[in-house]
């Protein structure tokens, strides 16, 4: 796992979750990094389109665990 810094890419999901946007999907990959990341995927409601985001970072780590236990 990357370090304590900022991690932009969880600074755009958390902005996009508190826009409304929904969790689809949350996992643990392996081989994607330099190591085990974190994958979540995300849709603003009903509409098709999905993002994706993937990191090594703690700080991402912690944010997508505490997802975890809402129902996606």
């Amino acid at each position: 796992m990357a370090g304590w810094g900022d991690d932009p890419i969880l600074e755009e999901l958390r902005t996009l979750i508190e826009a409304g946007w929904e969790g689809v999907r949350i996992g643990e990959e392996v081989d994607t990094c330099a190591g085990t990341c974190d994958r979540v995927v995300i849709r603003p409601g009903d509409d098709g389109q999905v993002r994706e985001f993937v990191s090594d970072h703690l700080a991402f780590h912690r944010y997508v665990t505490g997802l975890q236990g809402e129902t996606y």
